[in-house]
């Protein structure tokens, strides 16, 4: 799999997700990609019952997509020159286990359907300078929670911040990635480096914009 590296440390992509994914499919191939989401999540949450299922619809239908936990998602064109960044920490981190270690607030969950609804509404405007104020705004909510935060990701946000940038936890945090998105090039590249220097690896992903509809 392309979602771990050569020794089989996860990157944090949601393989548990791409996984349930694939065996709906090659099982049930003859289903529209909405039935499958619906089979897989209930197959993922077999396994895992807290699972919000975001990973399962990403792997189902591709690009990218406004999710509220449990329904059809909804999908939102992403511009093409806002340049997405993924810092690697080297270090896996298992969702399940800090969403039980947080018990979450409503006041927290209130807080964060607020700020996804505010930046899917910059996305659609083009406004990246609002669409940065909502990244900081995510990562802020989420260093609430305990647990969350590493000596390597708060480095690699403050490296981005260094630069101009906004950047947040992904996912549940206390491992895996930092994301952060970026217009200019040069900038982009600066980030790398530090990143590099920092010992966080800098991975290849790019937001996905075929098979839109």
């Amino acid at each position: 799999s392309q979602l771990v590296n050569k020794q089989g440390i996860k990157y944090g992509l949601g393989s548990s997700g791409a996984y349930a994914v694939l065996k709906t499919k090659s099982e049930n191939s003859y289903l529209s990609d909405e039935e499958i989401f619906l089979k897989a999540l209930y197959y993922s949450r077999t396994k895992q019952p807290k699972n919000s299922g975001a990973d399962v619809a990403a792997s189902t239908f591709g690009g990218l997509l406004y999710y509220q936990n449990g329904s059809l998602p909804k999908r939102i064109t992403f511009p093409s020159e806002w340049r997405l960044l993924v810092g690697w920490t080297g270090h896996p981190a298992i969702t399940s286990k800090l969403v039980e270690e947080n018990k979450l607030k409503k006041s927290f969950i209130e807080r964060s359907d607020q700020i996804v609804s505010s930046m899917a509404q910059a996305i659609v405007n083009r406004d990246f300078q609002e669409f940065q104020k909502q990244i900081i705004a995510a990562e802020q909510n989420l260093e609430l929670l305990k647990g969350v935060m590493t000596s390597k990701i708060d480095n690699a946000i403050k490296i981005a911040k260094k630069m101009g940038v906004a950047a947040k936890i992904s996912g549940a945090g206390a491992g895996d990635n930092v994301i952060s998105f970026c217009r200019d090039k040069k900038i982009e590249e600066k980030i790398k480096a530090e990143w590099k220097k920092a010992g966080i690896i800098s991975l290849d992903l790019h937001m996905y914009f075929g098979n839109e509809r």
